[in-house]
């Protein structure tokens, strides 16, 4: 039998051997490489312009700007953005919570992490899981 969960803006659907999941993270990745390039790139047009000049706070500041979103992309690309998973490639599920945001963690043998962002039924999904899923 599926067990269906609302998101704000998406749907995950857990069947039989697999997982469904209807959200915009492959939006929401491409944005943030995106902006983390660009803002990369500006860093080191920044760096080398402040170099030239010797203006010592501001190439601090944007050598530090530069590393931040360099370590964004990085973490940003060791993310999954997979709609279905089948149950053969989760390595452990778990529902959290940061702050007010709720979220579910799906962790992939390959050592991907798919975070699905905004569940709205939290309460419920994670009795799902304890249930169905206690030796993941």
């Amino acid at each position: 039998m599926a067990q269906t969960f609302k998101l704000k803006k998406g749907e995950i659907l857990f069947e039989k051997d697999k997982i469904i999941i209807s959200d915009k993270a492959k939006t929401q990745r491409n944005m943030t490489l995106s902006s983390s390039v660009i803002w990369m790139c500006l860093g080191i047009v920044n760096l080398y312009e402040f170099e030239q000049s010797s203006g010592e706070f501001f190439h601090s500041f944007w050598a530090v700007l530069t590393i931040l979103n360099f370590l964004i992309f990085i973490v940003t690309l060791s993310r999954s953005t997979k709609s279905l998973i089948f149950l053969d490639e989760v390595k452990s599920i778990k529902v959290k919570q940061r702050f007010r945001n709720k979220m579910l963690d799906i962790k992939l043998k390959n050592n991907q992490l798919r975070r699905v962002i905004q569940v709205e039924e939290t309460e419920e999904l994670q009795k799902y899981i304890d249930i169905n899923f206690k030796e993941k």
